[in-house]
């Protein structure tokens, strides 16, 4: 089966191609202003040649959608669901942090991925190994804590070899969980498109499908302009 991976959930977005779990080719978008409204259609054609593909051929697409950036978020999904609709294409819809964790191996156990919420406050969730299924798995549902939670949390903590932290939200607050917790590869904390399709290729193997008209981001909370009306209103 034929997948076409989506990820425009933060500042670096990407797509990539993969034939079931095997990713044959993945592109960056440009990370310029975040203009993935205006360059991810054009990587996607250009993917799509390379392979000789036209866009009937895709199968399914899978699309990260959430927690991550609220504009990008809205730019993947809708043109994941357009782009299904268009074509006959199933569609799956991926917790961006699983695919986070899914770009982490086997030899740890329990990875847990955050993302920036703002305010010091993260997004997050802990994903383990399935040796069943090479991929990782949520533990829980994703929430939301404060940075200074996840630090008075493990004053004595010693980190764990088998322990991991990841994720977009390291960017901005590596440096203070960097003595209480071990983190992955920087390399390894943003979201690819290829984890993407990998986790997509799973959901359609259990007939996760999701409906291209009713798909919506996963936002957790509304953004903070969003709060501020609610609240003035």
């Amino acid at each position: 089966m034929r997948i076409l991976a989506v990820d425009t959930s933060g500042f670096e977005g990407s797509v990539a191609l993969s034939d079931d779990r095997t990713v044959v080719a993945e592109r960056q978008l440009s990370a310029e202003g975040r203009r993935h409204a205006q360059t991810l259609v054009s990587e996607v054609d250009a993917l799509l040649k390379e392979q000789s593909l036209r866009p009937s051929d895709i199968d399914a697409v899978a699309v990260s959608i959430g927690p991550g950036s609220f504009t990008g978020l809205r730019v993947g999904v809708v043109f994941a669901k357009t782009f299904a609709w268009a074509n006959g294409a199933q569609l799956v819809a991926v917790d961006t942090l699983q695919a986070v964790a899914q770009q982490i191996g086997e030899e740890h156990e329990t990875v847990t991925v955050i993302s920036d919420a703002q305010r010091r406050e993260v997004f997050l969730n802990e994903y383990q190994w399935d040796a069943a299924t090479n991929a990782r798995t949520p533990v829980g549902e994703i929430r939301i804590c404060t940075v200074d939670s996840l630090l008075s949390a493990v004053e004595d903590h010693e980190p764990s070899a088998t322990e991991l932290f990841s994720g977009p939200g390291l960017t901005k607050f590596g440096e203070e969980l960097a003595g209480r917790y071990s983190l992955a590869e920087e390399s390894l904390w943003i979201p690819r498109a290829a984890s993407v399709a990998q986790i997509g290729s799973l959901m359609l193997n259990d007939n996760k499908i999701a409906d291209a008209y009713t798909l919506e981001p996963l936002y957790i909370r509304r953004s903070y302009a969003e709060e501020k009306a609610a609240k003035t209103s």
